[in-house]
């Protein structure tokens, strides 16, 4: 990773007509803009961040290397934790990065 970006945003759940989101109601999250220096390989996992013992899976690519991960319980982010990049559902394959989770206002 070469640079992560955080900040605090309302959400707001995409509107289905034909079935419900299983994606929480609106609130405060937390944003993760990742910027890789290659893209990130499609495979059967997607992509996930482990904020100290907090996994953030739900992630959207912006482009080929910038990626935005929310997390939907910014209570359970500790400040001063690392954030590793790691498959979903497989926390063991995280590497290491030299970013830490710093409280936002």
């Amino acid at each position: 990773m070469l640079s992560i970006d955080t900040r605090l945003i309302r959400y707001e759940p995409p509107q289905f007509r034909n079935f419900r989101s299983a994606l929480p109601e609106g609130g405060d999250v937390v944003e993760f803009l990742v910027e890789t220096n290659a893209p990130i390989p499609a495979r059967a996992l997607g992509p996930a961040l482990q904020v100290g013992t907090t996994l953030v899976v739900e992630v959207a690519e912006v482009d080929s290397t910038h990626y935005r991960f929310l997390a939907f319980n910014p209570e359970r982010l500790e400040p001063g934790a690392p954030i590793d990049l790691c498959w979903s559902g497989r926390p063991e394959t995280a590497r290491s990065t030299r970013f830490r989770f710093e409280r936002l206002s």
